[in-house]
């Protein structure tokens, strides 16, 4: 038995995208099956391998819905939104990942207005008249410790563990890493390396990402567990060459960023909810006084805006990769299923956005949310 899908990127950020009605018809309604279903084909080894790239594997499966029922002017259409990990874990929330469910229903639809139903709540989502450039609604960033969440009470480090328990952890030293702790759907911790132009600065590229983020992601202070973002500030300069090689830097603040994701469980080549949390903490710092960012992770560009009031949005390109044909019921190695086990129990309402008329119903549903 298989089951069609289509393959989608948003800067780098891929997913697998399966069409509910699909799935049920093919027997992937449980989850116990969507779950070997997402661990043997996001496999970046052995897993699906990419229409018209070659690229082998996802960072995750997204299982989408259109409510035909919805869509006027003033309600645009629903569509559901159920993210599947590579470690087989799911995520309340994912930037990149919900500008491409908007990209996949204008696809569908032709419309260019969405409401997308996440387990961290609605999130509206506009895609431009080339059907490719999305903006989506990220909710409002948190920095409370039961909304990220912090627990202090758990961390060995004495001083962060007598810390007053109430205060968000802004610029504060974890496993030997500067972060500050943010939730913007999913739990972030973000670090800044030096600013450019300082001499003695290490590259953000020559970082080993993986030694420095993993222990920061596993940290007893996050009981979620946390996505590691490293940002550093750059000159900006046109992606298109049109420029006479004029640097834009001060006109909209830029940042490289590298992000290390739970339930992926390595670095990705974009993040949106990352994107988001180092805008989110540029502001709060004091880094940066302008309300739009700039994010460049290694798979293209992310403008964030984050307002003093109001919701944040992430926008960027979508771009789809291909369609296909995937086995329903795949082989799935034991030793891989064990290591796809998520470190961290994550437990139930994971410090979700709770703006919103449906934030208590999305709050009693984010379960299993290791992201």
């Amino acid at each position: 038995m298989t089951v069609p899908f289509r393959k989608y990127h948003g800067t780098g950020n891929d997913f697998i995208v399966v069409d509910e009605v699909d799935a049920e018809r093919s027997g992937l309604a449980a989850f116990a099956d969507r779950r070997t279903f997402a661990i043997a084909h996001c496999d970046r080894e052995t897993g699906a391998e990419s229409p018209g790239t070659g690229r082998r594997g996802a960072d995750g499966v997204l299982f989408l819905g259109i409510d035909a029922e919805s869509g006027s002017h003033s309600d645009p259409t629903r569509v559901t939104m159920s993210l599947v990990q590579p470690d087989g874990s799911t995520a309340a929330m994912c930037g990149n990942g919900a500008r491409v469910v908007a990209a996949w229903a204008h696809d569908r639809t032709g419309e260019t207005e969405f409401v997308i139903e996440t387990p961290a709540g609605d999130r509206r989502a506009a895609v431009d008249a080339n059907g490719r450039d999305v903006t989506i609604e990220m909710g409002i960033p948190r920095f409370d410790p039961a909304d990220v969440p912090v627990d202090r009470s758990r961390a060995d480090d004495p001083e962060l563990r007598d810390g007053d328990p109430d205060a968000p952890l802004i610029e504060t030293d974890v496993e030997g890493l500067t972060v500050s702790a943010v939730n913007t759907g999913v739990p972030h911790a973000v670090a800044f390396i030096e600013e450019d132009g300082d001499a003695d600065a290490e590259a953000i590229d020559d970082i080993d990402l993986e030694a420095v983020a993993e222990p920061v992601r596993h940290a007893d202070v996050f009981p979620e567990g946390a996505n590691v973002n490293l940002a550093q500030r750059v000159s900006y300069t046109p992606d298109d060459g049109s420029a006479d090689d004029r640097e834009f830097d001060g006109l909209v603040p830029t940042y490289r960023q590298r992000t290390f994701e739970r339930g992926v469980e390595g670095e990705t080549r974009s993040c949106g909810t990352g994107a988001v949390a180092i805008a989110a903490v540029a502001r709060r710092t004091g880094r940066v006084d302008a309300e739009t960012v700039r994010s460049r992770p290694p798979g293209g560009e992310l403008e964030i805006t984050v307002p003093d009031e109001g919701p944040a949005t992430l926008s960027g390109p979508v771009a789809e990769e291909g369609a296909g044909e995937l086995a329903v019921d795949p082989e799935v190695d034991e030793a891989a299923a064990a290591d796809a086990t998520p470190a961290v129990d994550p437990g139930t309402g994971s410090g979700a956005d709770t703006d919103g008329p449906d934030a208590a119903d999305s709050n009693r549903n984010a379960e299993d949310d290791p992201r």
